[in-house]
């Protein structure tokens, strides 16, 4: 069995505007249908319009079927099994800050066999011609592409959620200790705070610190310390991108008692000032 190491880990391409990317593909475009194993930094929401496939996701299968949807979350390990080579669609990348907390909260809690929904004619339609919408406004050359994306952007992951939450299906299967200790671990990290130490949430969870850090890394690919950097990062991107507070406001709202040690963090992780974080995602 493969370290995880070894797994790439993708990032989003530069071609993103805002957090967003799109793309169509068709029997015509040239994409790689036998993709081994990696993981993305980002959610994939794919639109299928013609043609099937199975896609290996975390040991289970994401099975696909035109007019339907699917969805990859961030850091699931995934490959392709079998693509129709007459498939078509719109496969969306989308920033996990841009998300609404609601359809964020989820994704997240479906199964990997919940991960795909087959749609009926009239929502198909509906949800392919916001996807369309999409894809134009990304492609054209407009003032406002970014504040145009990310609102076409939100109709579609709204519309999408309740199609996958209704197809949700009560899980039969005897949940690990992995999946239970991860899970109370993040409600804690919801209800209390992101900036304590791994061993604050181990004596909560009555776990060893490194049994904590095993579960974590079983169910999501990363750390129990990166898992808090990942969503301590998102919220501190929720509010440069969605709020006008200045950084150090910003810094106070999400604990920090030293603005300018928040800022460091954050460059040091997103590779940006905060302020330029905002600036090159909302232009």
């Amino acid at each position: 069995m493969p370290s995880v190491m070894t797994i790439p880990v993708n990032k989003q391409k530069l071609t993103a505007v805002g957090g967003v990317d799109i793309l169509h593909l068709n029997s015509n475009a040239a994409y790689d249908t036998s993709l081994s194993d990696h993981r993305h930094e980002y959610y994939i929401l794919g639109i299928v319009i013609k043609g099937e496939g199975l896609l290996k996701c975390d040991m289970g299968i994401i099975s696909f079927k035109p007019s339907s949807i699917l969805l990859v979350k961030p850091f699931q390990v995934h490959s392709s099994q079998r693509i129709d080579a007459d498939s078509e669609g719109y496969f969306i990348s989308i920033a996990p800050f841009l998300l609404p907390s609601f359809c964020r909260d989820i994704f997240d809690s479906l199964s990997v066999s919940d991960q795909s929904s087959e749609l009926s004619s009239n929502d198909m339609s509906g949800l392919l011609k916001m996807a369309e919408m999409l894809y134009n406004v990304f492609n054209a050359d407009n003032k406002f592409k970014t504040q145009l994306s990310v609102n076409l952007l939100n109709a579609i992951v709204i519309y999408a959620s309740s199609f996958l939450i209704s197809s949700k299906q009560p899980s039969n299967q005897q949940q690990n200790q992995s999946f239970i200790i991860t899970q109370n671990f993040k409600e804690l990290v919801l209800v209390d705070s992101f900036l304590h130490s791994p061993s604050y949430f181990a004596e909560k969870l009555n776990v060893s610190v490194s049994h904590l850090n095993d579960c974590v890394k079983t169910m999501t690919g990363i750390s129990v310390t990166h898992y808090l950097q990942e969503t301590m990062m998102l919220e501190a991107k929720r509010q440069l991108y969605y709020t006008n507070a200045d950084v150090k406001s910003i810094a106070f709202n999400l604990g920090f008692e030293d603005h300018t040690y928040f800022s460091r963090l954050f460059k040091k992780l997103a590779k940006l000032t905060p302020l330029a974080f905002r600036k090159k995602f909302r232009e």
